[in-house]
């Protein structure tokens, strides 16, 4: 285990600067950056300690939350790990004696398909929304494979969020059935309901892992249940249920070998993201009569969640979006996804007035029908959003010098010709063509769209998902669930700049302190992690320290007193469920 400075020296700053100095022998940057992956592993390596003492059969409720609570930081503040025996052995452990600890624990009606020619797929995620890829993906793949009935079961779908008609529709007509778990049940529960719903109907279990959930891992933790395998919809980031899985199916082959390994899985195979052509459903003036864009605009085009945009080191979308639309007068850029006052706290300077902030859209297709070009956005691109605007025959800048190649769209089909421009400038120059040369625009939308019509639309996604299919149908009857390995901290050139970003990503009230780098930075962010994995005597000396290296910045003191509020918080809860267990 790597070890972080003393904090209890009072030279802690200057302790700070040497350790971010001597880890890596590249730049001062890339050292600090470093120490953000080592500062999040330790605070994860914290948080599984603390799974150790808890008794896995007395307490298995309480194991799994701090199971889920560890796998959430991880995923939320890269740890260099992927997934990690340390904690998710110890829900399959809990697993293999789930029929015990679930007894009697409450009853739910569960429907049953049968069997017959088809084959049964029941899809398992986490919960579904209205906008969002894995949705998007769960539906496609529904609606287009006739070959096989599906399922869907969403294991912890919020009350106040309904499940999309459209996806309700897609599994009716399959001949299967939608299944949501109640929200508030317990974790053994819902792992036991999974389980029989598992058995009864289906074949194939495809497990869609968009957030750390325990829930599957519990579930699958016998081998008298069907094959399982994982989508690795989140590349980037730690997932829980590697032990139960049987195969990994990527869905781009950039990382498929080697994610396969690092999430310790024993085969993979790669599947291109299902889409649906739809151009031609409504005509271009159409588009921006219903939008209100002047018919003679020049639209660039870029569609994300909101913490896609958010700025990130060098990389500043809003800023780079200025430099576009000062040097070229006749364009607009609509984003969609994020609003302009969600990305006003991370501003670094002024939204240009022809940089249209548009919000969430369920459905962004007429933007995608207005548009000339589409832009990705960075340093967090979207691989189903650069995918469908290029369907619909739209040139793609894609995003620049990646920190992570996980973290921008890389698509088989189109990989050789749409690379990532090498900085900046590059990007710019790229946009400006487009803009210029209408030819250029045409010919190189036309050249993706013929190219991912080949592969993710219609005939030949089938085909290509028949070829996975060939792989699946050999595990039938040998799921197989297995302890994974403990994983240590990576400290690979990718793992610290999925670390970096995970900084920048979620730094939130914090986002200056960090965002300008230095002791002041590693210290922030220091605090901000330890206190989410709740070590909060750490957190609040990290805090400290930072007061004291920089006293007149009003963000380190509202940090310190968080840290502080959240503690007594946290005495107050424990000894509230002392009380009530006595």
């Amino acid at each position: 285990m790597s070890t972080l400075p003393d904090i209890n020296k009072p030279n802690f700053p200057e302790v700070v600067l040497e350790a971010r100095t001597s880890i890596l022998p590249q730049t001062e940057v890339a050292a600090q950056q470093a120490v953000f992956l080592q500062v999040n592993s330790e605070s994860y390596e914290w948080l599984a300690g603390k799974i150790q003492t808890l008794d896995r059969q007395k307490e298995a409720e309480e194991v799994l939350r701090c199971i889920e609570k560890a796998a959430r930081f991880a995923a939320m503040y890269h740890t260099g790990r992927f997934a990690d025996g340390t904690i998710e052995n110890a829900a399959l452990e809990i697993g293999a004696d789930l029929d015990k600890l679930a007894a009697g624990t409450g009853d739910l009606w569960l429907p049953a398909v049968s069997k017959d020619d088809r084959r049964r797929v029941l899809h398992v995620t986490f919960n579904v929304r209205e906008v969002g890829g894995h949705t998007r993906l769960m539906h496609h793949w529904v609606r287009n494979d006739q070959s096989s009935c599906h399922s869907i079961l969403l294991v912890n779908q919020p009350d106040d969020i309904p499940v999309p008609l459209w996806l309700f529709e897609a599994v009716r007509s399959s001949g299967g059935h939608l299944v949501t778990l109640p929200p508030k049940s317990g974790l053994c529960q819902k792992a036991k309901w999974l389980r029989t719903m598992a058995k009864r109907s289906a074949d194939l279990v495809v497990l869609h892992t968009i957030w750390p959930d325990v829930v599957p891992t519990v579930a699958f933790a016998t081998h008298d249940c069907p094959p399982v395998v994982v989508v690795d919809q989140c590349d980037h980031m730690f997932e829980l249920g590697s032990s139960v899985g049987d195969m990994l199916i990527s869905l781009r082959t950039m990382e498929s070998v080697h994610m396969a390994k690092r999430r310790f899985l024993p085969r993979n195979a790669a599947i291109p993201i299902p889409l649906v052509d739809t151009l031609g459903n409504m005509s271009r003036r159409d588009a921006r009569r219903t939008l209100g864009i002047d018919e003679h605009q020049i639209v660039l085009l870029s569609v994300g969640r909101d913490l896609k945009y958010r700025p990130c080191g060098p990389y500043d979308f809003v800023a780079t979006a200025n430099k576009i639309l000062n040097r070229q007068p006749g364009a607009h850029l609509y984003v969609v996804g994020e609003s302009a006052a969600g990305i006003a706290p991370y501003l670094r300077c002024a939204i240009h007035d022809r940089l249209h902030f548009v919000g969430s859209v369920e459905d962004p297709s007429l933007y995608r029908v207005a548009a000339d070009i589409y832009l990705e956005s960075f340093p967090f691109g979207s691989q189903t959003a650069l995918l469908e605007a290029a369907l619909d025959g739209l040139p793609v800048v894609p995003a620049y010098a990646p920190l992570c190649p996980m973290l921008v769209a890389n698509d088989d089909a189109i990989s050789d010709i749409l690379t990532n421009p090498q900085d900046e400038r590059e990007y710019v120059k790229r946009a400006e063509l487009l803009i210029q040369q209408p030819e250029e625009r045409v010919m190189l939308g036309k050249a993706l769209r013929e190219r991912l019509l080949k592969d993710h639309v219609g005939e030949g996604w089938l085909n290509r998902l028949a070829a996975v299919y060939q792989h699946t149908d050999r595990l039938m009857q040998a799921h197989d669930p297995q302890p994974i390995p403990v994983s240590i901290c990576a400290n690979t050139e990718a793992d610290i700049g999925l670390s970096h970003w995970s900084l920048m990503g979620h730094s939130n009230i914090y986002f200056t302190a960090t965002s300008e780098g230095g002791e002041e930075a590693v210290l922030v962010h220091s605090s901000l992690v330890t206190k989410w994995a709740g070590d909060f005597s750490r957190a609040r000396r990290f805090a400290w320290c930072a007061i004291q290296h920089n006293p007149y910045r009003w963000v380190v003191w509202r940090l310190l007193l968080s840290t502080m509020l959240s503690g007594a918080r946290s005495i107050i809860l424990k000894a509230g469920s002392h009380i009530k267990k006595e």
